[in-house]
């Protein structure tokens, strides 16, 4: 009897650790990422919509990196994407300062800016 109680605490501890530990929805975006967002020097368009994104283009249209991002936390994003034009992978870490402002630095250190768009 006194382990049948000594498991069913401890049981009760998992279910109680695993209810209280927030839960971020990554197709959610951490709150209204789904959209476009352009980038602070233009040339293309980043859309994101249910945790994928690609890039497209504003000259020609052409789909240039395709990718999937993940809502950390309400203030942070991350974003997977492969380049459609060399190949290569890349990954960013994106601060969220503002509803509508990505603030992030990829995986060379590079940094960049996007900005939702109204449309």
């Amino acid at each position: 009897m006194q382990k049948m109680k000594a498991v069913c605490g401890v049981l009760g501890l998992v279910a109680l650790a695993s209810c209280a530990a927030p839960k971020i929805d990554p197709t959610a975006g951490g709150g209204g990422i789904t959209g476009n967002w352009v980038p602070d020097g233009g040339g293309y368009t980043a859309l994101f919509n249910n945790g994928q994104f690609s890039t497209v283009a504003e000259d020609t249209g052409n789909i240039i990196s395709q990718g999937s991002y993940l809502a950390v936390s309400t203030n942070e994003v991350t974003l997977n994407w492969t380049s459609n034009v060399t190949g290569l992978e890349n990954t960013a870490t994106c601060q969220r300062p503002d509803p509508v402002v990505l603030n992030c630095t990829d995986g060379g250190g590079k940094t960049f800016t996007l900005r939702k768009s109204a449309t």
